[in-house]
């Protein structure tokens, strides 16, 4: 239980950070306290092992949140907060390998653990609370977590691509020492598109929407996930594809929706997966 009561208190205080009323550290501490008190009366855990899940939620909290709000770079083009994927890889380790080699109940006696066991004998299944508290920590950390994740690879990519603004720029032609001439893409005598090499990114919005469309789609792919629909899963890709192709269409000139389009969906994709990992290893403990 000790993996799962990990990732569902960083799944829930990134939730509450969003919020305004959360969005103070000291909001956030007050918040992780209250969890903790709730978790060690209601299941009977570990108190150490609890408040040390508590510490390392907040420690994410630290490391994830960007020193100020994202904003627009000077060239108008969108700004990503400061890429820290390094919690991202030691969160996913430290749940893998905790809920791994962690076997045992965790639990011993509490309100919600009675809750729970006259639930389960009313009902005619039987579920695990493990894989209760796992499935609920997993869908809570897609909603607002993982947009931070899927963030922080977007601030990695747009910052190795001001890298390489900054390397190329000031190249000139070899033979002529005059700028690079201009590429430009005619249909029927009208200019559809141009771009000459080294060129800052247009000015224009990102693609909007992504903060709702990303947790919906990361659920909807577990989901078909675990009911055997990997046909939906792909035609749901598909239709987002569909759907952004006029959005990504505009910026012919430097890519940069293209690319945003990309790194996101893969960074969700790949979130969506390891979810449908973690609760297969869950479920099959």
């Amino acid at each position: 239980m000790i993996g799962p009561t990990l990732l569902l208190m960083v799944g829930l205080v990134d939730l509450v950070g969003a919020v305004r009323l959360g969005r103070s550290l000291v909001a956030r501490l007050l918040f992780l306290v209250a969890i903790s008190v709730l978790v060690i009366s209601g299941f009977g855990m570990c108190a150490a092992a609890v408040l040390a899940c508590a510490a390392l939620a907040f420690g994410w909290t630290l490391a994830m949140s960007p020193s100020k709000p994202p904003a627009r770079s000077p060239d108008g083009s969108p700004s990503f907060p400061t890429p820290r994927l390094w919690p991202v890889i030691v969160l996913f380790v430290l749940v893998f390998g905790i809920t791994a080699y962690d076997r045992t109940a965790g639990v011993s006696a509490g309100f919600l653990l009675d809750a729970y066991s006259l639930i389960a004998l009313k009902s005619a299944s039987s579920i695990s609370l493990e894989t209760v508290i796992s499935a609920g920590a997993v869908a809570i950390f897609l909603v607002q977590s993982a947009n931070l994740v899927t963030l922080a690879a977007l601030g990695r990519a747009h910052q190795e691509d001001a890298a390489q603004g900054s390397a190329g720029r000031g190249k000139v032609d070899p033979v002529g020492a005059e700028p690079l001439s201009k590429w430009e893409l005619y249909i029927r005598s009208s200019r559809v598109a141009s771009i000459r090499p080294g060129e800052k990114p247009k000015p224009g919005s990102s693609l909007k929407g992504g903060r709702l469309i990303g947790p919906i789609e990361r659920l909807l792919i577990v989901v078909l996930a675990f009911a055997g629909a990997p046909q939906i899963i792909a035609a749901l890709a598909a239709a987002k594809g569909i759907v952004r192709f006029p959005e990504i269409s505009e910026d012919r000139g430097s890519g940069s929706k293209a690319e945003e389009f990309l790194v996101g969906s893969l960074a969700s994709w790949t979130l969506s997966a390891i979810a449908v990992l973690y609760l297969t290893l869950v479920r099959n403990g």
